[in-house]
């Protein structure tokens, strides 16, 4: 909120009391002051004015009929619009109790009747003065987060394209996988979004976890940076050794994105992307790896894409492989359920499966 300067308004306030000797002379108080006076006979009268202009301060008689002034004192804290607007008792009674009772419910101050020109002028307008810088914190505040969130989202983009790059360098230089991590970025944001409508992981799927799991799921083979050159470009197939090398890429991606997290904790994508990195190969039958990972202990980012990442591999081509149709790719993904893949999200990959992408040959 801009400054009442700034706004080129002039200070509303409210005067609320069922006497109306005493609503005039309080105007003609607000109006010396070069304030604008608005004048209610009631809560509920006060109520309509402040529908239709919320005022800076409020001058709240405390016995009035229907409804009195600390219920409807009480009644502007609970709503957030109105709560933050300054109210000062007017009242004859100023015994301590009163004043005590009516500082608990949220009122600034309290003015004794009969009124004192001078005192009233005083409490208005310091308390006017505190509630503009208030509000000037406040926006300060507001910019300064906004500068902030923005300078985050601008790390945090930076962050995103220098890994994206890494990762499409992991993937060797092989052609057929130069869309891979595409696919495996839309389909994993499909199959959670259509995951979030069974009862199994509503509670687990939010519109946060579906925008993350898109960026997360593309470092997933990042720890590939590491293997050695030939390995990524070679035709044969993997010896042993050359398969434990590959194995060590879960843990090295993993350790990758660790380093990376822990100089922007704030990062929001990292934390999964770190889960996937780790665990995209293991097995829901526990004969993965990393080892001795089984069920529902792998996280649920990774058991998503572990059936994505497998499927679009599968229909690719490859330097050690041919590309499978999408029957038999399809097929191969059945077989796997319960040993590879949580039966229960492969279910929903079986049910939309005709709506994602996947490699062609």
């Amino acid at each position: 909120m801009e400054s009442m300067e700034r706004q080129g308004d002039v200070p509303q306030i409210l005067i609320v009391d069922d006497v109306d000797a005493n609503l005039m002379i309080l105007e003609n108080i607000i109006l010396e002051m070069g304030y604008a006076p608005r004048c209610a006979n009631s809560a509920s009268e006060a109520t309509k004015l402040i529908v239709e202009r919320l005022p800076q301060l409020i001058l709240l008689d405390v016995f009035m009929p229907e409804m009195d002034g600390y219920e409807f004192c009480e009644r502007l804290k609970e709503n957030p619009i109105t709560r933050n607007i300054p109210i000062i008792f007017i009242s004859a009674a100023d015994s301590s109790e009163d004043k005590v009772r009516g500082f608990k419910l949220g009122a600034v101050d309290y003015i004794g009747k009969p009124f004192e020109v001078t005192e009233v002028t005083m409490r208005v307008r310091n308390h006017l003065k505190i509630y503009e810088m208030q509000q000037e914190l406040e926006l300060t505040n507001r910019r300064l987060n906004s500068v902030i969130n923005s300078q985050s989202r601008r790390i945090e983009d930076e962050q995103k394209n220098i890994l994206y790059a890494l990762a499409t360098l992991a993937q060797g230089k092989d052609e057929s996988v130069r869309n891979h991590l595409e696919h495996v970025s839309y389909n994993c944001r499909l199959l959670a979004q259509s995951l979030q409508f069974s009862p199994s992981f509503a509670e687990d799927i939010s519109e946060s976890f579906i925008d993350t799991i898109a960026v997360a799921s593309q470092l997933h083979d990042i720890g590939n940076i590491q293997a050695p050159c030939n390995m990524l470009l070679g035709t044969g197939a993997w010896g042993p050794e050359e398969m434990e090398i590959v194995k060590r890429h879960v843990e090295q991606g993993a350790e990758i994105l660790e380093r990376v997290y822990a100089s922007t904790p704030e990062n929001s994508f990292l934390p999964m992307a770190i889960e996937i990195a780790r665990y995209h190969h293991a097995r829901w039958d526990g004969k993965g790896y990393p080892q001795n990972v089984v069920g529902k202990e792998i996280p649920l980012s990774a058991r998503i894409t572990i059936i994505l990442d497998i499927y679009d591999t599968l229909m690719g081509e490859r330097s050690y492989k041919r590309a499978y149709s999408k029957e038999e790719s399809l097929k191969i993904i059945e077989e796997g359920v319960g040993i590879f893949f949580d039966p229960e999200i492969a279910d929903v990959f079986f049910k939309v499966q005709k709506q994602l992408h996947y490699m062609e040959g």
